[in-house]
């Protein structure tokens, strides 16, 4: 906003800047996915799940796959919003060091929400410029899902010990069934409508019902998420605007894998959503685009807001530096497995 100052005018632009479908369908996203955490649907089936596993590998692994499923529906955030207190609870009922198993929470979450347009900001962000189906968003998205899935799991397998699990008590909390139930509902429908781009006329009706249902949702929901986004809109297409900036990304050839490449490093600094909005400004090769925004979540703890959120909640300073000490290990091994397989490809590939 800053940037303004020399060109107040600027500011008559701002409006314009801001992709309100975007923001219209990322308010619906985060108001169900609060409400659905706010229901204790998922405390309750984790807690019950815990007695079935009996070391920390298969507890681990049931974590990271629960965390990888849930983001893929409930976005990156607020997965771990609702898993990460989880795990923090369970440390209370169990004896054994829970960091990281929440440290491969925030790397599964990234990995998770990778695969559809709701699973995080620049996916749906990147699927409203698409104007691609939900399905073939997917599609697209599929093969380095599966990679780097498949990658994240061989590292718990061999990171985390066969220690038994030691538990000391269990907690029982109430869900909130009636919350649960219309929100799922409400979910499945605006999953129809953002295919169909009906989301507008979803969102009154959605607003309505929890004023009715449960208002307090609409006070728990991440407003600084939506606050964050409309100003990375704005920010972003100032800052592509200027000279320098422009001469430096086109001085490159932006065919598929140069744009796949500087996304993933330019979202290790700036983390990844920003980074998915600037490259916007330079090329409309949205697969590249999202190809790399969403390998580099899982490098740097700046690559994803998720990582933040995941060791902010843990409240370990140590575990910034154990976060990388795996974090990074895993990304250049995917994302190398993923240039070697898609290398050839990677270069034909323009739009």
């Amino acid at each position: 906003m800053i940037l303004t100052l020399n060109n107040p005018k600027e500011i008559y632009n701002f409006y314009n800047y801001i992709n309100w479908p975007t923001i219209r369908a990322l308010f619906i996203l985060l108001l169900l996915t609060t409400a659905i955490k706010m229901s204790n649907f998922f405390d309750i089936l984790a807690i019950k799940f815990i007695t079935i596993f009996k070391n920390e590998k298969t507890l681990a692994l049931f974590f990271i796959i629960l965390t990888s499923i849930l983001a893929m529906f409930l976005t990156n955030d607020i997965t771990l919003f609702i898993v990460v207190p989880i795990t923090l609870s369970i440390s209370h009922v169990i004896k054994n060091d829970i960091t990281k198993i929440i440290i491969f929470e925030a790397i599964s979450a990234n990995v998770g929400s990778l695969l559809t347009p709701i699973g995080n900001p620049q996916n749906l962000y990147l699927f409203r410029e698409w104007h691609i189906s939900f399905m073939d968003f997917i599609n697209i998205m599929m093969p380095i899902f599966l990679i780097k899935f498949l990658i994240l799991l061989l590292f718990a397998i061999i990171i985390f010990p066969l220690k038994k699990i030691e538990i000391k008590r269990i907690n029982n909390n109430t869900i909130q069934l009636f919350l649960f139930i219309i929100s799922f509902l409400f979910f499945i429908a605006f999953i129809v409508e953002l295919n169909l781009n009906f989301v507008r006329y979803l969102t009154p009706i959605i607003i309505i019902s929890f004023l009715f249902i449960k208002k307090e949702v609409l006070l728990e929901m991440d407003w600084f998420l939506i606050l964050t986004f409309v100003l990375m809109f704005i920010d972003f297409n100032i800052i592509a605007d200027i000279n320098i900036v422009k001469n430096f990304i086109n001085s490159f050839n932006l065919d598929f894998f140069n744009v796949m490449n500087i996304s993933v490093i330019l979202s290790q600094f700036i983390s990844n959503v920003p980074a998915a909005i600037f490259m916007t400004q330079f090329s409309n090769n949205y697969e590249a685009i999202a190809y790399g925004s969403n390998i580099a979540g899982s490098g740097f703890i700046l690559a994803s807001l998720a990582n933040i959120i995941a060791m902010r909640m843990l409240n370990d300073n140590k575990a910034y530096l154990t976060f990388h000490k795996f974090s990074l290990p895993y990304f250049f091994t995917s994302y190398g497995v993923i240039l070697f397989l898609f290398f050839d490809n990677c270069k034909i590939r323009s739009y």
